[in-house]
């Protein structure tokens, strides 16, 4: 039996793990469509909210004149609804299955209840066998919460009113890089 040569099987060995290592992991994947439903569970969360409800701000101290300092802020989008709204959202991840587009074959977390009925797009996705019963998304959601909580209260903060898809590129394609090189294949 021929030796092969110690230089031969390093080259065979990087050209295996640079094609490997090309596509990126299902968790990458999974991870990038939960920060999208994300996204999409903080706009619900906004859109929800009165647009006439405000909420006074400012410093504690009191002035010269004996009086604080406070203005009036919208509360929909504010630091304080930013808070509360982060300390529930990944439970909403419940109520989503990991999905294909029939179409685009793109993943999706996909919502399956909206309004009390069944997702009406539902007929648009094949549903994907996940061997950890869709548990995988929660977890996935509250990772995105503690490593990005204030990425997502400072944007929302800021940006409330954009719209949906472009918070989900702007969010988890270039501010947190989520999304970034995530190809939607499994």
């Amino acid at each position: 039996m021929a030796s092969v040569g110690f230089p031969f099987v390093m080259v065979l060995i990087l050209a295996v793990s640079g094609i490997l290592s090309s596509k990126p992991p299902k968790s990458r994947v999974v991870k990038c469509a939960v920060c999208r439903s994300l996204v999409s569970e903080v706009h619900a969360a906004i859109d929800e909210v009165d647009p006439r409800k405000k909420i006074d701000v400012g410093s504690y101290r009191i002035g010269a004149d004996g009086k604080q300092k406070l203005s009036s802020v919208k509360y929909a989008g504010s630091e304080l609804h930013m808070m509360e709204v982060m300390e529930n959202v990944c439970e909403n991840m419940k109520d989503y299955a990991q999905a294909r587009h029939k179409e685009t074959g793109k993943l999706e977390a996909m919502k399956l209840v909206v309004n009390g009925a069944m997702n009406p797009r539902f007929n648009e996705y094949e549903m994907v066998q996940d061997p950890d019963l869709n548990k995988g998304l929660q977890f996935h959601c509250e990772s995105i919460v503690e490593e990005f909580e204030d990425e997502v209260v400072a944007y929302f903060k800021k940006h409330s009113e954009v719209e949906l898809r472009d918070s989900q590129e702007q969010f988890c394609g270039e501010l947190t890089g989520i999304c970034g090189g995530v190809r939607d294949e499994l």
